[in-house]
């Protein structure tokens, strides 16, 4: 396997995972929020920044995705 496709295949499973993981931290984070009062702000603002964090990744994907078949002619990479 070279290279090329390499970048490929991590590429691929690379945005599920991100968005998998921001959103069980995001769901822990809300979750501990309810059942700790002293650290309630604190755990609101990680799964807001986790949320944020999956939104960023996405975009990027999406801009990569775009700039490849506009410079590109659809082929990755």
């Amino acid at each position: 396997m070279d290279s090329v496709n390499l970048v490929k295949l991590i590429s691929i499973w690379l945005a599920p995972v991100c968005a998998i993981g921001g959103a069980a931290r995001a769901t822990y984070c809300l979750i501990a929020s309810n059942y700790n009062e002293d650290d309630s702000a604190m755990l609101k603002k990680r799964a807001k920044n986790a949320i944020k964090f999956v939104i960023m990744a996405s975009l990027t994907e999406a801009v990569k995705q775009l700039a490849e078949a506009y410079f590109n002619g659809g082929r990755s990479i």
